[in-house]
C-alpha cells in the first residue's frame, strides 16, 4: 500500500533554505509533531529514510491521553477502526499458573477515552503519514539520510542526501527534533551521554497469526 505521504511529490528545498522546524524521522512521533505544529501554522520540514512505514509491528499499546492527541489532529474516528480496547495483561507460567492479572478498565474514563488500546503500528502510522501529508506548511522529504546537524548558534544546519541519486542538499532551521529513533543522527550530532542502569534481561516477542481461532487465549495479553 502508498501511503498518503509517500504518494506526494515534494519539490527539493532551495539551497540554505530556512525552516521553522526541521524534524528527522516520519514514524509515530514525528509524523504526530508534524501535524501537531501545522495546525498552529508552523513551516515544518519531515525528513525520513523510508517511503513507506516499517512493515512489522513494534509498538502496539497507547492510552488515552494520546488518543486525545490523535483526537486533536483529526484521526481519532479512524484510528477507531483499526484498534481495539484492551482488556488488561496476564502472566502466566509454563505450567499455566497464573501469576499476574491486570485489568484495565472498560469504561469511558475521565480524558474522554478508554484506558488502553492495542494497535497494529503499520496501519497506525499510514493513518498518521496521510493525516500530515494533507498540510500545506508541512514539506515530506522522504528517502533522504541526514548525515549533519550543526548548531550554528542562531540556527541549525542539517545536512542530508538523496538515497537514490546520492545528490546533497542543505536546509537550516530555527529548531531540530530528533525523531529518528534508537540510532539516532540527531542524538550522535548532540554527543549527549546515556546511563547504563544494568538491565540485562532478554526477551523474546513473538507475533502469530493464527490459522485457527484460539478461544481459550481470550482478549488479554498474556
Amino acid at each position: 500500500r502508498r501511503t498518503g505521504a509517500a504518494q506526494r511529490a515534494t519539490p527539493p528545498p532551495p539551497e540554505n533554505a530556512a525552516y521553522e522546524v526541521v524534524i528527522i524521522g516520519l514514524g509515530p512521533t514525528g509524523a504526530t509533531l508534524a501535524s501537531l505544529l501545522a495546525l498552529c501554522g508552523t513551516h515544518v520540514l519531515v525528513l525520513d529514510r523510508y517511503d513507506e512505514p516499517y512493515p512489522l509491528p513494534r509498538a502496539v499499546h497507547f492510552d488515552d491521553e494520546i488518543m486525545r492527541v490523535f483526537q486533536t489532529i483529526g484521526i481519532a474516528d479512524r484510528v477507531m477502526e483499526i484498534v481495539r480496547v484492551n482488556l488488561g495483561m496476564r502472566f502466566i507460567d509454563s505450567a499455566g499458573k497464573l501469576l499476574l492479572d491486570w485489568p484495565r478498565p472498560q469504561e469511558i474514563g475521565p480524558q474522554g477515552w478508554h484506558a488502553s488500546y492495542r494497535s497494529h503500528q503499520p496501519d497506525l502510522e499510514e493513518l498518521l503519514r496521510e493525516a500530515v501529508s494533507r498540510h500545506s506548511n508541512v514539506e515530506i522529504r522522504t528517502g533522504t539520510e541526514v548525515h549533519s546537524v550543526i548548531d550554528r548558534d542562531d540556527c541549525v544546519q542539517i545536512g542530508y542526501s538523496d538515497i537514490r541519486n546520492g545528490e546533497k542538499a542543505e536546509v537550516s532551521a530555527s529548531y531540530v527534533v530528533g525523531c529518528d529513533g534508537a540510532n539516532s543522527t540527531v542524538r550522535s550530532a548532540m554527543a549527549v551521554t546515556e546511563s547504563d542502569i544494568g538491565l540485562k534481561e532478554r526477551w523474546v516477542v513473538a507475533d502469530l497469526l493464527l490459522n485457527n481461532p484460539k478461544l481459550e487465549l481470550g482478549g488479554h495479553t498474556n
